[in-house]
């Protein structure tokens, strides 16, 4: 139920294809690294100056909002996407969204495609709950990473959650350890969950291309 997505989310699980998975280690480069799942308190979400300058250099883009779909073309970016990565690259789209029914499972799934001159270039997947909106997944084109459409997505996904009012936007987790996950930091009314406690609390934004220390203890 929508319900339930808010209970898991709030606990530390996310949506990994068709399941439903939390861990609180993982490798990066071959080393342990401790993982820290992110959400964003979207009465204290504004944008910044640079994010609005990533939403302004983008307005040639057409971007369109849907039912989440599983297609060949989604397919394609993916694969496109997924050499960016030198490990733990996942054979197939349906690895992180569900394959069958991306629309309904386990609750309503939206997505946002992007287009340039009639090509889809990037295309994100979120899902929606009764108070929160997942970020579940994103694939784009490499060829087009000056625009950070990544980024992109997520922002036009946190304009959305609050314009329909909701309470918090998970967007996954970071390392404690520089990685590629940093660029999720960079948020305004960002908030951290503590493994130990099963609380979340406050964590300071960290622009874009900086790194600060994290406590997580």
């Amino acid at each position: 139920t929508p319900q339930g997505l808010d209970l898991i989310l709030s606990e530390g699980w996310r949506l990994l294809g068709r399941r439903l998975v939390r861990h609180n280690f993982s490798t990066w480069h071959r080393k342990l690294c401790r993982t820290i799942p992110l959400r964003v308190r979207l009465a204290h979400f504004d944008l910044s100056k640079s994010q609005r300058q990533t939403l302004k250099r983008n307005t040639d883009l057409h971007v369109t909002s849907g039912a989440a779909r599983f297609d060949d073309d989604r397919e394609r970016l993916f694969e496109l996407h997924r050499e960016r990565f030198h490990e733990k690259q996942a054979t197939t789209l349906g690895s992180f969204i569900h394959s069958e029914y991306p629309h309904k499972l386990p609750t309503e799934g939206r997505e946002l495609a992007v287009n340039l001159d009639g090509e889809l270039i990037a295309c994100s997947f979120f899902h929606v709950g009764k108070k929160t909106v997942s970020g579940t997944y994103c694939v784009f084109d490499p060829a087009h990473s000056r625009r950070s459409l990544g980024t992109l997505t997520m922002l036009l996904e946190l304009l959305i959650a609050k314009e329909l009012g909701m309470e918090f936007y998970y967007h996954g987790y970071t390392h404690d350890t520089p990685s590629q996950f940093d660029y999720k930091m960079n948020v305004k009314g960002l908030e951290a969950l503590n493994w130990d406690t099963g609380e979340w609390s406050p964590l300071n934004r960290v622009p874009a291309r900086r790194w600060v220390e994290i406590a997580t203890e």
